[in-house]
């Protein structure tokens, strides 16, 4: 520790006696600068803020004074003022009055800012701080200085933020009030066939009250040949902000046809007929979108809520109309508390101008999100025949209300901001300058000696023309010197609708492309549950599980039946609505054929119950059934597009010659059987089957008068049905383990013959009419 007063120290882990002191000493923290005005006094340099663009660079800092001594400490003794590398000396002017008297043990905080020279850079920075004293030629006595560099706020560039003097863009504001505004991401969307350019700033508000952006301030792009783009702020959060809150506002402006290059975004205020330029932050060329597998804060700097938004996935299927794509994101929690689950959506944007909106689906409807959980997002959509998808670009936005809600929080870490306490005392410092001609600083005493700052500088390097009051985003039109006139706004863009602001543009080169399908498709095993996408269709509470499925060859029609049961089965607590999906069967070649539900089936599902629907599928003639595959769609989501919830590789199941006979749940086994032949004067020559039976349920799953029906068909040795007959698994008349007689009556007297075949099917009733599948065969 240093005992000589004139000399910056880097403090270390400061501990002093209670023994030695009369007052507690404040907390020193190891390895920061300060400069001690006495043993166990010094400053320190906090929350410094530089902006070096525009026409007046600022800096913005705070000198904490702690007193460790057993009197109070005047800083009315003190003057600061700030010296760049080349050695040129700057004024810094107070920011607001307060107590000039630090009491003994305490700790206070000065807020300063000061004017420099365009092009001065944080290398080399330091704020110099000198006492008064009339020994001196220029009245002043050197205490030490301290780097800027080292306060400057982690993480944030100073080419990538700026600071504004609220007072210069609102005549009305209070002199201490700042506002840093920082560079956040850059998102560039097409909208209703124009290219537009979305900013976020991170604004942090100093002083001691409550401010607003000022309707004074205009935003402009200004491209890298000279022409301004008008821009605006986006949405119409027009909260205010609290001291050293940092809060999220987006800046949107429209690109010209032409080549912009690298952007630089300007805060302007109109003055005397020309712009003048408070803030400048370089945005360099037009922002890129980020690749598949990338990951972000949802928003930065401090405001967000811990969410992070990840471009997990996308895949693309060719269709006859076009290429179908399907992107997933993440959004994780990567906090500790509960967080609402932000209102998402999705469009598809390629080309210069064409976009095409697409479809949401979530794997959970919960509102919110708890710690360490995510929740997914499957954006799908048609591209139109001949655009390639690994050239177009996903673009999430989050709604207006959801943004406003999420991204302001109690305190700033990143803007210059003050701290600390402030004592009390007899004095009062003002924001008036002292110092002289040569050696400029600010006192906290109200006398003003020569060489004071003024509290802004002229505006230079504008761009000349017309400043006009907009409300919408436009292109400005150069004229030939490069000048031309430029259309400002300080309101809110207007236009037409979106979906509330950008927050992740996703590039999808790399995306997996189907043209087969059925070979992409992942095997799957029967009965277990399908790993289904998320969708709206499907309660992420309700398996759907295939648990048949099997081909019959229809020789009459020339082509086969599919008949599919699909098991769903609720494991929540409450009813939930038996989605009707969509089903298709994909041959070896990729082709699809559609499926059928069962004409009737249950409207709902009760907690921890299961129920199987059918499905039945025409197929063609020469399928095997060995190399296929079943998809799972959503009909309506895109219609008339069809969005894939899954696709699983099978094979198709093959019907047993002897032995049980599977009509899930039901496992039937014929044991017997004998056909007998009647005559009655009523209903003339019949047969008489007597069966037989023992039926099983394997699972406990709900069935009702929808369910499928054993169907008996008695055929001669001409291939001729004599009669047919139904039972089924439910009502009174239900098949059951024990003896069945199956009666096929009106048989016409030629037709009795022996060598009769009985033929079993399973039927459903569809609205295509009724969907058969023969199970067995047997000579009775």
């Amino acid at each position: 520790m240093l005992t000589k007063p004139s000399r910056t120290a880097w403090l270390g882990a400061l501990a002093i006696s209670a023994v030695c002191l009369s007052a507690s000493v404040p907390a020193v923290y190891a390895g920061k600068p300060g400069v001690f005005v006495a043993n166990d006094t010094y400053f320190t340099l906090e929350n410094a803020s530089l902006a070096a663009g525009g026409d007046s660079p600022l800096m913005q800092f705070s000198l904490k004074l702690h007193n460790g001594g057993r009197g109070a400490v005047d800083f009315n003794g003190y003057g600061v003022r700030v010296v760049d590398k080349a050695g040129n000396r700057y004024p810094a002017r107070l920011g607001s009055k307060q107590s000039a008297r630090v009491q003994p043990g305490k700790e206070q905080t000065f807020d300063f800012y000061s004017q420099l020279a365009p092009g001065v850079k944080a290398e080399g920075l330091k704020v110099d701080l000198y006492a008064w004293d009339g020994s001196g030629a220029d009245q002043t006595r050197d205490i030490g200085a301290l780097p800027v560099a080292d306060s400057l706020p982690g993480g944030v560039p100073t080419a990538s933020q700026t600071v504004v003097r609220l007072k210069e863009a609102d005549a009305a504001a209070k002199e201490d009030v700042f506002l840093t505004f920082v560079q956040g991401d850059g998102f560039r969307v097409v909208e209703n066939g124009k290219p537009y350019l979305y900013m976020n700033l991170y604004v942090t508000g100093s002083g001691k009250t409550d401010v607003t952006l000022p309707s004074g301030l205009q935003y402009r792009l200004l491209t890298s040949d000279g022409r301004t783009l008008a821009a605006a702020l986006s949405g119409s959060d027009g909260s205010a902000l609290l001291p050293n809150e940092t809060v999220q506002r987006t800046v949107k402006a429209e690109l010209s046809e032409q080549s912009v290059g690298p952007l630089t975004l300007q805060l302007v205020t109109p003055d005397a007929g020309e712009d003048k330029v408070l803030g400048s932050l370089p945005l360099g060329g037009l922002p890129d979108a980020i690749k598949l597998g990338s990951e972000k804060p949802l928003v930065r700097y401090g405001t967000g809520s811990g969410l992070t938004v990840v471009a997990e996935k996308a895949k693309a299927i060719r269709q006859e109309d076009g290429m179908l794509v399907q992107s997933t994101v993440t959004v994780r929690n990567d906090s500790d508390r509960m967080i609402a689950v932000p209102s998402l959506s999705g469009a598809y944007q390629f080309g210069k101008d064409g976009f095409t909106a697409a479809s949401e689906a979530r794997s959970s409807r919960d509102a919110y999100l708890a710690p360490k959980a995510a929740v997914s997002f499957s954006y799908t959509a048609l591209l139109p025949s001949g655009v390639e998808p690994d050239a177009a670009q996903l673009v999430v936005r989050m709604k207006e209300d959801t943004v406003a809600a999420g991204t302001s929080v109690g305190s700033g870490t990143t803007a210059s901001a003050s701290g600390g306490s402030t004592s009390s005392g007899a004095n009062t410092a003002n924001s008036g300058a002292a110092g002289t001609a040569g050696s400029a600083g600010t006192s906290a005493s109200g006398s003003s000696a020569g060489g004071s700052a003024s509290g802004s500088s002229s505006a230079g390097g504008s761009t000349s023309g017309t400043s006009a009051a907009s409300g919408t985003g436009g292109q400005t039109k150069a004229g030939t010197s490069g000048s031309g006139t430029t259309s400002s706004s300080s309101g809110t863009a207007s236009g037409s609708k979106t979906d509330g602001r950008p927050v992740m543009v996703v590039g999808l080169q790399g995306i997996a492309q189907q043209y087969n399908p059925t070979m992409a498709a992942k095997s799957y095993e029967y009965g277990t549950p399908l790993p289904l996408a998320a969708s709206s269709l499907i309660d992420s509470k309700l398996d759907m599980s295939l648990v048949e499925l099997h081909l019959h060859e229809n020789t009459d029609y020339g082509y086969k039946t599919a008949i599919a049961k699909v098991k769903y089965t609720n494991r929540g607590s409450s009813v939930l609505t038996l989605p009707d999906v969509g089903t298709e069967l994909l041959n070896s070649q990729g082709l699809a054929f559609p499926g059928v539900r069962q004409t009737s089936a249950a409207s709902t599902i009760m907690p921890g119950t299961s129920y199987v629907v059918a499905y039945s599928f025409m197929v063609p003639a020469d399928e095997k059934g060995d190399n296929i595959a079943f998809r799972v769609t959503d009909p309506k989501a895109i219609a008339p597009g069809k969005l894939d919830l899954g696709t699983f590789r099978i094979a198709a199941q093959r019907e047993e010659e002897y032995g049980k006979i599977s009509f899930y749940p039901f496992d039937v086994n014929i044991d017997a059987n004998n056909l007998a032949t009647t005559y009655s004067t009523s209903t003339g020559y019949s047969y008489h089957l007597n069966l037989s039976l023992t039926i099983e349920q394997r699972e406990p799953v709900i069935i009702d008068q929808n369910f499928s029906k054993m169907e008996f068909e008695l055929v001669d040795g001409l291939g001729r049905v004599l009669g047919s007959q139904s039972a089924g698994f439910t009502g009174t008349q239900k098949l059951i383990t024990g003896t069945q007689r199956i009666s096929f009556t009106n048989v016409k007297t030629e037709q009795i013959e022996s060598g009769v075949t009985i033929r079993v099917y399973e039927t459903i009733d569809t609205p295509n009419g009724p969907a058969k599948r023969l199970v067995r065969e047997f000579q009775p």
